[in-house]
Formats: structure tokens, sequence, C-alpha cells
């Protein structure tokens, strides 16, 4: 039946036999119908919290073209090897193991290639300055020895470590407790959470020129987009705002979400100044 006949032409019989009819078409449907045809509930289709929305598992057959090129003498695929290794050692014999015959290197064929990687034990290099000075007997001018650059007197840690403490801090965002003792542990340095802050005030000091240089494109810009989010800075709800084009990009964190903040960075109507801040 592709169409629906008037019902109120149909006699009471031709009624029920309708009826029949249908209700046999439903019994088909349902037969078709398996207990287990609704898809399965997932975070994507339901309010299931994306924890529990477990991947398949993937076909072996799907990941079979993922397989590198095997190295000599190896069955299955592997890292590359390494172009200019460090070191190479050459395994060979002078006698056979089993009747200690005499085996020349000529009669020997190569089995097998591959890489063993290390990491070199890591230390800090530690540098002790001895600055000298006095009194010229001359003139009775007072002197001091001048020391090489970066050598300067102020905190022990140079730039290396320096760099090394504000990649971990500001792109994995490790916090200066586990910052302390990922450099104790790994890098044998001894370094405490205020020294860690005190180091990264430093850094902020040595980034204000350019942070500065930033600030005055970005007040020359035609074109800037600004949004804010929430940020701790010790133990207290503040505002970090962005103010970016294609050119430029400019962080600032500000008690207020105001305005105000965008006047101040804009044409510099606040005293406050504006660049990075440790958090």
């Amino acid at each position: 039946m592709k169409k629906l006949p008037d019902l109120k032409q149909l006699s009471n019989e031709a009624k029920d036999a309708l009826i029949v009819e249908l209700w046999q078409e439903i019994q088909k449907l349902r037969s078709a119908l398996k207990p287990d045809s609704s898809p399965a509930k997932t975070s994507s289709n339901s309010s299931t919290p994306p924890s529990k929305g477990f991947k398949p598992n993937i076909k072996p057959s799907k990941i079979e073209g993922l397989k590198r090129q095997k190295s000599i003498g190896r069955a299955g695929g592997g890292r590359h090897l390494h172009p200019e290794p460090d070191q190479i050692i050459i395994a060979q014999i002078k006698s056979c193991p089993q009747c200690s015959e005499t085996v020349s290197v000529a009669a020997q064929k190569l089995q097998s290639v591959y890489d063993k990687i290390e990491l070199p034990p890591i230390r800090p290099i530690v540098t002790r300055i001895e600055r000298y000075g006095g009194r010229c007997p001359c003139c009775q001018t007072e002197y001091l020895a001048p020391v090489p650059a970066g050598m300067e007197p102020g905190s022990p840690f140079g730039s290396s470590i320096q760099s090394l403490v504000t990649y971990l801090r500001y792109t994995h965002a490790i916090s200066y407790e586990r910052l302390s003792g990922i450099l104790g542990e790994v890098f044998g340095l001894k370094i405490s959470e205020g020294a860690i802050a005190n180091l990264l005030s430093t850094v902020k000091t040595s980034l204000d020129d350019q942070v500065n240089q930033i600030l005055q494109r970005l007040r020359q810009a035609k074109l800037i987009c600004s949004d804010e989010t929430s940020a701790r800075v010790n133990g207290q709800n503040q505002w970090e705002w962005v103010f970016q084009n294609q050119d430029i990009c400019l962080h600032v964190i500000r008690p207020s979400r105001g305005a105000g903040v965008i006047s101040e960075v804009r044409r510099g109507t606040s005293s406050a100044s504006v660049g990075i801040r440790p958090i």
C-alpha cells in the first residue's frame, strides 16, 4: 500500500482489513530491528562525561601502513638510523665460539645495524669569580678589575638557567615546587622556590625593553583584537588581557576587567607599567 485510502469512503469490513494489513507491516518492521540496534551512548551523543567515552580499538589492518622501513637484519620496522652517530662500535670475532677456529675479518658479513641512544650526565657548570681591586699608589684612585660579560655580580644563575626555567614555567606551566624538584633531580641544581621567583623577576626586567617596543607598535596599529580571561595571581582573582593583530601580541594582567585597562594599553593613561608578570 503506497497511499492511504480515504477512510470516509471505506466500509467497516474494509477498515478492518486495512487495520490487519497495517498491523502485519508493523510486525515485519519490529522483527527486522535488532535489540542492540540503537547507537551506544557516548560523550558526543548523550550526557555521558568524556572520561567514560572510551575510544574503540583500531583494527590492525588500518595501522599496517604506518610501519616504518626495517633496518638491516631486523624483521620489523624501527627508528631511522642517525646520520651522524657520535661513536661506532664494530663487533667482530677472531675465532669461532664453537671450535675456536680462527676467523678472518673478510669472512664475516654484516648482520645487523642499530643505534643505542643515551643522554650524557647533566650537571651544572660552576664558575668561581675572584675579583681583585685596590688603590692606585700614584693617584690614590680605587679600582676594581672588570669581569667578562655575563659574569657580573648578582644572581648566581646564568642565562642558560634563566632560559630553561622560563621555558618550563611558561610553556609547560610547571609549578615552582615541581620546578625546584626537576632542576634538582634531573640537572643536579639545587634551587629553592623563592630563588625561582627572583629569577623570573630578573627575566621580566630584562624583557622590559622588548615589551615597550611591542607596546609602541601596538599603539600605532589601526586594527587591534582583544579579549580577556580570569587568572590567579598570588591567590587572588585577576584578569589576563590579550591585545593582538597579525603582527604583534601583548598580554597584560590587571585586577580590573573594565575599559580602563584598554585605555591604559592604548594611550598609556595609567601610571601602572605595562608588561609581563611572573605568576
